[in-house]
């Protein structure tokens, strides 16, 4: 097939700056701590148009743990690769491309966001083994609501975080993060005079900043993340993106290569991060 007539496929400083990401990482929140990503000898798993976006591992030997100090305490963060190569034919992916590279990229960030909240590869949001991290026991949240049950109750939760915090890292500086579709309607009730109960908190705390945890982060539980931003970072090497893109003229083909890293939350305080399960139940 001549190809004498096709034009170049873009490069990937042009495909980068093509970018609609129209989904916002829950990790961004997180301040973010670069590590130098060294990556040779990359071997990438083929994917076409139709198949399932999820980001493989690369080679074992691009595996490696970095030493992280942290206060007093040593941590150890797992640093690796993963990613996909995207092939198409050249006159295909001239049409293709633009596309395909946004779903990717989306489909890479949601896996990432996924792996920093649940713990995989290292410390993360919900499941962590840091000695700064603490899960507290699930609260009870009532399911009838009789008068101010409901309200008096969040109140309560709420204050009982704000003193742990106080009592642990001190903080000033901290959010509360909601996850969990039970718990973000529980937060929409609406009390006799017309206020939600997420207002009411609002107000009660001073103006308290609450996040919306991304739902395809927790299908079914439901809590708060409290976050001390100021002491919490993220360890990562490489953000979701494009490594390189080329052509294979013997197969009339064009690549990209979409890679990430893993990443790290390290809590350098205690009490800094603090997950509190909610069950709402009577």
């Amino acid at each position: 097939m001549s190809t004498d007539n096709i034009s170049p496929i873009p490069t990937r400083e042009e495909l980068m700056q093509s970018v609609v990401l129209d989904y916002a990482p829950f990790y961004s929140v997180f301040k973010g701590v670069p590590h130098e990503a060294k990556i040779e000898n990359v071997k990438f798993t083929t994917i076409r148009g139709d198949d399932e976006i999820v980001a493989k591992g690369i080679n074992a030997q691009d595996t490696e743990r970095a030493h992280v100090k942290s206060g007093v305490s040593s941590k150890y963060y797992a640093k690796a690769f993963k990613g996909v190569q995207y092939a198409e034919s050249i006159r295909q992916a001239q049409s293709a491309l633009p596309n395909i590279n946004n779903k990717i990229l989306k489909a890479f960030h949601k896996q990432l966001d996924a792996e920093v909240w649940n713990g995989v590869d290292n410390n993360g949001v919900i499941v962590s083994s840091d000695p700064n991290h603490i899960t507290n026991t699930a609260s009870t949240l009532p399911l009838t609501i009789s008068g101010n049950n409901g309200i008096d109750k969040l109140v309560e939760l709420f204050n009982s975080l704000k003193t742990q915090v106080e009592n642990t890292s001190s903080s000033s500086n901290y959010e509360f993060a909601v996850y969990g579709a039970d718990l973000k309607a529980y937060l929409l009730k609406i009390l006799s005079n017309g206020s939600t109960y997420k207002k009411v908190l609002q107000d009660a705390f001073s103006g308290i900043k609450l996040l919306d945890v991304p739902a395809n982060l927790s299908a079914s539980a439901n809590g708060l993340v409290v976050i001390c931003p100021d002491i919490v970072d993220l360890h990562y090497t490489l953000l979701p993106q494009i490594e390189n893109t080329g052509t294979d003229q013997r197969n009339s083909e064009a690549w990209v290569n979409y890679i990430y890293g893993t990443a790290m939350v390290d809590v350098k305080e205690r009490g800094g991060l603090i997950v509190q399960p909610v069950s709402i139940s009577d």
